[in-house]
């Protein structure tokens, strides 16, 4: 419906309403009455299907309305809510309804709605009589006292027949405007809250998933102190466990009464008796025999040999949870958001000692910067993209016997999508077939046929299957499984289901998701002569390691073949927390893998090793992972393996877009195969907003796999042709060329000063470490290059010095003896002796010797001054200046050095210098270097080595004199720039350097072949 038609329709409304207000107005005019005669057909008007008279298959439906009934004594649902096909689960925003005679100006009506919205992470929602409109900002934790201040806009229905003020509600609210991410573009410019707003909003913009997070953490720290105070004995690994099956009991039961599975409130009266705790475990048996599964299964928390946590604090707890305005709701909270809350919640434990009790970060977890959930629209599209196709066009008969796994789990985000691919499949299938859904068991619903509690189960034992080396996650994955399953059940099917099949409800799902190590096999025991189960010295601490066979595990899986699909986000663990934590799996994994095989490796690579181990001939494995095994020397191993059986199906590479929330860390999808394939898809993402919001985005496929035996570039389109002319029989520039990393000092505060002021034999500077100046005699200092002082062919600034207490021969470097320093340069020994503690205590004390006073590393020391290329770390393009002199010392890996090898030393530098500083180097560079935020690029050697270099020797000699005359003139040119004392002398100059550097480009175009076409590829990159 266009916007014209849209007013037209809404202008009759609201004759209609202003001829009988006074009716309409009255108390007997209720609110299932208003829905009927105006707010339906309002949202009608702006586009929405609300009475499903286009999109009949309830599982494809935009518009979700609630029947308008009062259910006591239970959080009534929002009265609608609106999604854009296909993501019909993704509601984009909520409306809920009052009949006209309340008036919305009401805290408890603003805090409902807002509710809604605040947990299902939608940042709007719409409160609404007809009369009038309400928008609501749900990006505040709810809390009753402030509702009111939640207002954003008011709208009359007397405004709706204004052209201007409806086109407010029409571009926002529409299917039109949705669709095109209105709301969240509205979101994104409303302003932070300030002032007496700001004070009245007691909790900022907390998400959902931050906000219960800091909720569960309260949680686990009260009780884990309440159970130590009355059971002094249990161990931090007790007390991890025991308040986690409590908080898990506590969400799992808050989530079925929410969701109107269980007619019971256990949990409000649980915060209001006496004996909470009792009442507790008592509805906890009660709870077991109906519905099974992990959660209420007896353990420690059931025993009579432990104390409970006084009734004082477990009761706060469950009326925190519970109470009447309490900001939960867990009917709108979407399983995965519960997931990514979990998720960061695992990576936490309790730590217990005689006298206290903390929550802290696993050790692994703290090394490794926190833990990360992968967003929902990347796990959609890894499952999408694998399990989604494998299942095409088959029959439910056919995908029961596929099996699609997590090697490491966490807490089940990829597993819960699987599960919810699944179900969706499944219901869509039976209402294409209805004969076979009556025969298979479903059951009929309002004329539809919907899958039973007892199909969904089948389904989830049958599909799912999950590994993690941590019981409390398994434990978490199993529970969100459960969620999941009893998702969309009421307490009438629920029931019916109970009673009917005489089962309990929920399946043991202990042989699908397992406690194990997915890369130890239970070889490892037969390595070791003691096998003590906690762990002593010398000897293999096999309940951390947990080793694990699958063919043990999963024999039906592995007699067949292996998995279908292997999807995840496995563990992103560098080779050296891997040795501090567990230096048995270092050494297991190093004999085991051969991705494992290449030095400073990171865990991820073994994961896909592993993966391909496991999957079957058909099968896939989708995962998301750093992608700087793409051209890092430890990834070799892992690329062979892949490129050897041309296993790549699909690589989506974010290049420098950071798609974890919180981590600088640069991402891909990998998907791979169980057998050869002859091409492969790529997609490198610009804009991740496109990607996010599947926009168009095109695909290249690249047929010849083996185009990258070695790095894996993964140049496209037009500019494959023109990467590979630039290759083609060329110098790698490592072949030519030796590239030198600074020094490392390990004190730069104490050897890195800023320059003052200088004399003829000396130079005053400011000392970092002393936080005032100093004077250090001339012989000793070196100005040194930090990268932000390379530009291309300018002369740095001798901003600051570096104190060498070296002497240099024959480019060997040696200390100076302490005595002679103090007799030939007493000025610097003497600030060398104030600094004498901190140098002593680097590094734990490793310099507390007579050479207190040396650098932390030897390298390069006696080859900075040689004459060389300066090339900084982190370039947005190639950044070169001449240091003609040897002056220059370099600032340890943050500017690189770089000269011809011996054998090529009769070549001038200069023909580097202009080779690398120009566009089109620059270009090529930008494909086979690793990205960083900002478009900024690593030019350390790795990438700078394999930049390729025509041919210098056979250069005419009239190209030679071209490329050192150009040159020249370009430094010469960059320096009177940087002397320039007038305005009109810096632009004459300025345009110059343009016209050199286009001279210099036309030039080495021409040097690499390029025709007009390939240069303007080139250029318009």
């Amino acid at each position: 419906m266009t916007f014209e038609n849209a007013l037209k329709s809404v202008i009759q409304l609201v004759y209609d309403f202003k001829d009988n207000e006074n009716h309409y107005l009255n108390p007997p005019y209720s609110e299932a009455d208003v829905r009927i005669d105006f707010i339906n057909k309002f949202f009608i008007a702006l586009g929405w299907d609300v009475r499903h008279d286009i999109q009949k298959n309830p599982y494809e439906q935009e518009v979700r309305v609630e029947k308008p009934v009062q259910i006591a004594k239970a959080q009534k649902r929002a009265d609608y809510s609106f999604s854009i096909s296909p993501n019909f689960r993704t509601v984009k925003f909520f409306v809920e309804a009052k009949k006209p005679s309340h008036g919305l100006e009401n805290k408890d009506f603003y805090f409902q709605t807002a509710r809604y919205g605040w947990n299902a992470s939608t940042p709007l929602a719409v409160l609404t009589d007809f009369e009038e409109f309400h928008i609501i900002d749900c990006r505040f934790r709810p809390n009753i006292d402030d509702a009111l201040n939640y207002k954003l806009k008011k709208f009359h229905y007397t405004d709706y027949a204004n052209e201007e003020k409806f086109s407010e509600i029409y571009w926002l609210f529409s299917r039109e405007a949705v669709a095109n991410n209105s709301i969240e573009k509205y979101s994104d410019e409303l302003p932070k809250p300030r002032g007496k707003k700001a004070k009245g909003l007691k909790a900022v913009t907390q998400t959902i998933d931050d906000s219960f997070l800091e909720e569960l953490d309260e949680i686990r720290n009260d009780l884990a102190k309440s159970f130590k105070k009355n059971n002094t004995h249990l161990s931090s690994e007790e007390l991890t466990e025991a308040t986690q099956r409590t908080i898990d009991r506590l969400v799992f039961i808050k989530f079925l009464e929410d969701k109107l599975i269980e007619p019971n409130h256990y949990v409000s009266e649980f915060g209001r008796r006496r004996k909470a705790w009792e009442d507790f475990i008592t509805a906890s048996r009660t709870l077991d025999a109906k519905y099974n599964g992990v959660v209420f299964k007896k353990s420690k928390i059931d025993s009579r040999n432990i104390i409970e946590p006084d009734d004082k604090t477990f009761s706060a707890i469950c009326e925190e949870l519970s109470h009447e305005n309490t900001p939960y709701n867990f009917d709108a909270i979407p399983i995965h958001i519960l997931g990514s809350i979990y998720e960061r919640f695992l990576g936490k434990v309790v730590n217990a000692t005689d006298k206290r009790v903390t929550i802290e970060e696993k050790p692994e977890v703290r090394k490794a910067g926190g833990v990360y959930y992968t967003p929902q629209y990347i796990v959609n599209y890894i499952v999408d993209n694998t399990v989604g196709k494998l299942i095409d066009g088959k029959t439910p008969k056919e995908i029961a016997k596929m099996r699609f796994a997590d090697i490491a789990c966490g807490s089940g985000s990829f597993l819960i999508t699987v599960f919810e691919r699944l179900l969706d499949y499944h219901k869509l299938w039976y209402i294409n077939n209805p004969e076979q859904a009556k025969r298979d068991g479903c059951i009929l619903v309002e004329g539809t046929y919907r899958l039973s509690l007892k199909q969904k189960t089948k389904i989830l034992l049958n599909n799912v299957y999950g590994v993690d080396i941590d019981q409390q996650a398994v434990e978490v994955t199993q529970l969100s499984l459960y969620l999941k399953l009893l998702e969309d059940e009421t307490t009438a099917t629920a029931n019916d289901s109970w009673v009917m099949f005489k089962e309990q409800l929920l399946p043991d799902l202990n042989k699908n998701i397992v406690c194990g190590n997915s890369l130890i096999g239970t070889d490892i025991l037969t390595q070791q002569t003691s096998l003590p189960l906690g762990g002593t010295e010398g000897g293999l601490d096999e309940l951390k390691l947990k080793p694990m066979d699958f063919e043990t595990v999963f024999p039906e899986v592995m007699r067949n073949g292996g998995f279908d699909c292997i999807v995840g986000n496995p563990p992103y663990v560098r080779i050296q927390v891997l040795t501090e934590f567990s230096p048995e799996t270092v050494k297991y994994l190093a004999e085991k893998y051969q991705s494992a095989f290449k030095g400073s490796y990171d865990i991820y690579v073994t994961f896909i090793e592993r993966g391909l181990t496991l999957i079957s001939e058909n099968g896939f494995v989708g995962m998301i992972l750093p992608n700087k095994f793409f051209n890092s020397e430890y990834g070799r191993p892992i690329r062979e393996i892949i490129n050897r059986d041309k296993r790549l199906v699909e690589i989506i590479n974010f290049g420098a877009n950071q798609v974890f929330k919180g981590a600088t860390t640069y991402t891909c999808i990998l998907t791979l195969s169980g057998s050869s394939r002859s091409s492969m898809s790529y997609l490198k993402i610009i804009n991740l907003d496109e990607f996010e919001n599947e926009s168009a985005t095109k695909k290249y496929q690249i047929k010849n796999i083996k185009e990258y035996p070695e790095n894996w570039n993964f140049v496209v389109g037009e500019n494959l042709k023109v990467f590979e002319k630039i290759k083609a029989d060329k110098q790698e520039l490592g072949v030519l060329a030796d590239i030198f990393v600074g020094l490392q000092t390990s004190a730069d505060s104490v050897f890195i000063l800023n320059k003052i002021k200088e004399f003829s034999e000396s130079i005053i500077l400011f000392s970092k470490e002393l936080n005032e100046e100093i004077e250090i005699e001339k012989s000793l200092l070196y100005p040194l290059l930090s990268g932000t002082d390379v530009k291309r062919y300018s002369a740095p600034n001798d901003r600051q010095y570096l104190l060498f207490p070296y002497q240099v021969s024959n480019e060997v470097a040696s200390l100076y003896d302490f005595n002679l320093l103090k007799q030939q340069f007493p000025k610097a020994a003497e600030y060398l002796q104030r600094n004498k503690r901190v140098l002593e205590n680097r590094e734990r004390g490793k310099f507390n010797d007579s050479q207190w006073y040396r650098f932390g590393r030897n390298q390069n020391l006696g080859i900075q001054n040689r004459v060389k290329l300066c090339i900084p770390r982190l370039v947005q393009r190639i950044q070169v200046v001449f240091d003609s002199k040897g002056k220059y010392f370099l600032d340890n890996v943050d500017v690189g050095g770089l000269v011809f090898k011996p054998q090529f030393m009769h070549f001038d530098l200069r023909i580097l210098l202009v080779l690398l500083n120009s566009k089109l180097l620059s270009w090529y560079f930008s494909f086979i270097s690793a990205p960083f935020r900002g478009d900024w690029r690593s030019a350390n050697r790795q990438f700078l080595s394999k930049i390729p270099i025509v041919p210098i020797q056979d250069f005419t000699e009239d190209q030679m004199k071209i490329i050192l005359n150009l040159s020249d003139q370009m430094l010469t040119t960059k320096k009177q720039l940087q002397q320039a004392k007038t305005e009109s002398d810096k632009t004459y100059l300025q345009r110059k350097c343009e016209t050199l550097d286009k001279q210099i480009d036309e030039l080495v175009y021409q040097l690499y072949g390029l025709t007009e076409e390939e240069i303007k590829i080139v250029e318009g990159s």
